[in-house]
């Protein structure tokens, strides 16, 4: 099990760190991690390219079904364990076989002002469960 735990972790850094930059976007980006929720087994990341007034979102995962389409929001809270009951502060694309790319109206340094966190759901249908989640942080 440990040996899977870390392999698993080192394609993650591998993937991201190929993957995190996206064409027109001169930096990496700001990456963080996204942790499975209700033992989804989906991990991955979500990273943040600075535009200015707009921020590029990509979000990743591991553990996705292929062809279903999964919601992916960010919400306020202090973190994951308590994202507020006000709805989401900002709607991400759908994610579709594991990865979303998204623009959103906010600034970098607002997203990461450690009072959001971006949540994935099972599915994009209303009443689905939260199956990843992940704390956005300076």
């Amino acid at each position: 099990m440990k040996r899977f735990v870390a392999a698993l972790a080192a394609a993650l850094l591998t993937t991201a760190a190929a993957s995190a930059q996206t064409p027109g976007d001169p930096g990496a980006g700001t990456q963080r991690g996204i942790e499975e929720v209700n033992n989804s087994g989906q991990v991955g990341t979500v990273t943040l390219f600075n535009g200015g007034a707009n921020t590029r979102v990509l979000v990743e995962l591991h553990g996705t079904i292929p062809g279903r389409g999964q919601s992916v929001r960010f919400y306020r809270g202090p973190s994951c364990d308590d994202i507020g009951s006000s709805g989401p502060a900002y709607y991400l694309t759908d994610m579709k076989d594991g990865a979303s790319r998204s623009v959103v109206k906010a600034p970098e340094d607002k997203l990461l002002s450690g009072n959001y966190n971006v949540v994935v759901f099972s599915t994009n249908a209303a009443g689905s469960r939260a199956t990843a989640c992940g704390h956005l942080y300076q």
